[in-house]
């Protein structure tokens, strides 16, 4: 699926360049996978992403951005992804299954 940008800082472009290259080096901040080379247990090609770390992408304060290879970042972002599945994808959590009367 394609990302929304319209969704982020409109700096988010520099802010992730920022995580990716200079703070973590070109490597994910979680398993140690170097951007660009071979996965060490996949052996797909790495890219780099930045994850918000309390899934909240208005929060872009640099402690709650982590740069994470694709699998990191899959496993960080599970369980938002099967409610996503399971709810549909603008569904924030079981606050929003409460009826009003």
């Amino acid at each position: 699926m394609p990302i929304d940008y319209s969704e982020y800082h409109p700096k988010w472009s520099l802010i992730s360049r920022l995580i990716r290259f200079q703070r973590a080096k070109n490597i994910c901040e979680e398993c140690g996978a170097e951007n660009y080379q071979p996965h060490p247990v996949t052996g797909s090609k790495v890219i780099l992403t930045v994850a918000h770390l309390d899934h909240n992408k208005g929060n872009n304060r640099f402690h709650n951005l982590k740069a994470l290879c694709q699998r990191c970042h899959l496993a960080h972002d599970r369980e938002q992804h099967i409610a996503n599945r399971k709810y549909g994808r603008n569904w924030k959590g079981k606050h929003q299954l409460k009826l009003e009367i």
